[in-house]
């Protein structure tokens, strides 16, 4: 279900409240403390999934796993990894009807270009606020304070590039509209809002910070940013720190709602929240990789018991000078996005189109190349042809305006794949 405005006020509250007090005292939990407390989780969760999640049921059974003997955390490796496509083939094995009724509907970025919709109960929704809002605290973030999102806001023809959240204290800026001329205009009002952080993409952050770099423009209220949904490599990073005087605080999480990572202010890689979920690490063919394996304490709505993320870290095995107990992830593999350009030559956020075919339930799978700024093609692969028409003229619309220029739109199951089997969702072939 989608939520109301002010039920997603309601529960962003709660879960402020409750960083404040339980989440304040659990990322200082000590290791036998963090064990007590998944285990108790983990139990909890696997007692009702076996009774009310179909693929579950047939699982334990298959397994000979028997819930009423599980006395440790080693003990659900008894159970197969469960891979996304496992999933994707019946999603509906997996949600369990009560508490996805009354829960949110979410959907995947789909960056392996296979998109996913689940589920999280409202419960859970509440503990993803408060990680959020616990991060947030780690670098300096106070209640109503001037945020300046660089994400979340798609306006139609004719809307404003900005939008104002007065009771959240929020100024949601287009990651679309990332023109030089719009960018100036972007930077000189934030002068006068005078934001205390910034939040958004890596690659839209970035484009903020080298713009305002080449027209000297500073925003002397800034303190910190907050950085999600692709990796934040060292080059954005960096031009973001020095031209704002200011820390990044990164931040990874799924729509799966399997596991979340927040980097504290320390500054010396991710922390893996273990009061948010039960991680593994599997090894790879690459010995410093590991395959990240992960079980979300408390989504009741859609449960995802060792489930791969699909993504590989690389450890850190020093305890961190912020004396949380939680372990560090020094690197995240595999998840960084190739920028797309629009026809004017400014970056466009690769994570917006993903959503956007994500929430297309015609299109099973989707694939962007990019030759020149005029020259983009559009791999698509639907599941049905009732509403070919309607369905190429909307995408065309939507990428015509998105990109500044006509673009072909293909529908084929020929996809271009690398070497190992992979098909990337976005192929960059300009050089910049």
């Amino acid at each position: 279900m989608t939520i109301s405005k002010l039920d997603d006020y309601l529960l962003t509250v709660k879960g402020y409240f409750k960083s404040k007090n339980f989440m304040n005292k659990s990322q200082y939990f000590s290791n036998d403390e963090i064990e007590e407390y998944q285990f108790k989780a983990i139990y909890k969760l696997l007692n009702d999934v076996c009774r009310y999640i179909p693929y579950y049921k047939n699982l334990f059974w298959e397994y000979d796993f028997d819930v009423s003997n599980f006395d440790n955390l080693n003990q659900i490796k008894k159970l197969p990894v469960l891979n996304k496509q496992k999933v994707l083939d019946s999603p509906h094995e997996f949600i369990s009807a009560t508490y996805a009724l009354k829960g949110l509907e979410l959907s995947t970025s789909g960056s392996s270009g296979t998109p996913l919709k689940t589920y999280a109960s409202k419960n859970q929704w509440i503990i993803e606020q408060a990680a959020i809002w616990r991060h947030w605290r780690w670098a300096g973030y106070n209640l109503r304070d001037k945020i300046a999102v660089v994400r979340s806001y798609a306006p139609k023809n004719e809307e404003p590039i900005f939008k104002l959240d007065k009771l959240k204290n929020w100024l949601y800026i287009s990651p679309y509209h990332l023109s030089e001329k719009n960018v100036i205009q972007i930077l000189n009002k934030l002068k006068k809002w005078e934001p205390k952080f910034l939040r958004g993409y890596p690659s839209s952050l970035y484009v903020l910070a080298k713009i305002a770099r080449n027209n000297n423009i500073k925003i002397k209220s800034l303190k910190g940013a907050f950085t999600a949904s692709e990796v934040l490599t060292d080059s954005y990073r960096e031009e973001i720190e020095e031209t704002f005087q200011i820390r990044v605080f990164d931040h990874y999480g799924q729509a799966e709602i399997t596991t979340m990572m927040h980097e504290c202010e320390e500054h010396r890689g991710l922390h893996i929240l273990q009061d948010y979920a039960f991680t593994e690490f599997e090894d790879t063919d690459v010995k410093e990789e590991k395959k990240l394996i992960a079980t979300n304490l408390f989504n009741y709505a859609m449960p995802l018991i060792r489930y791969d993320t699909g993504d590989r870290v690389i450890i850190d095995e020093k305890q961190c000078a912020c004396g949380r107990n939680f372990p560090k992830v020094k690197k995240i593999i595999g998840r960084s996005d190739s920028l797309l350009m629009h026809k004017k030559g400014y970056f466009i956020p690769s994570i917006n189109f993903y959503t956007f075919f994500s929430k297309i339930n015609e299109i099973s799978k989707f694939q962007i190349i990019q030759y020149t700024l005029n020259d983009i093609e559009i791999k698509i692969q639907i599941i049905n042809e009732n509403n070919f028409n309607n369905l190429k003229y909307h995408i065309e619309n939507e990428m015509n305006e998105r990109f500044g220029t006509k673009v072909f739109i293909n529908f084929t199951d020929d996809f271009l794949m690398s070497e190992g089997g992979k098909c990337n969702p976005i192929i960059q072939k300009i050089s910049y």
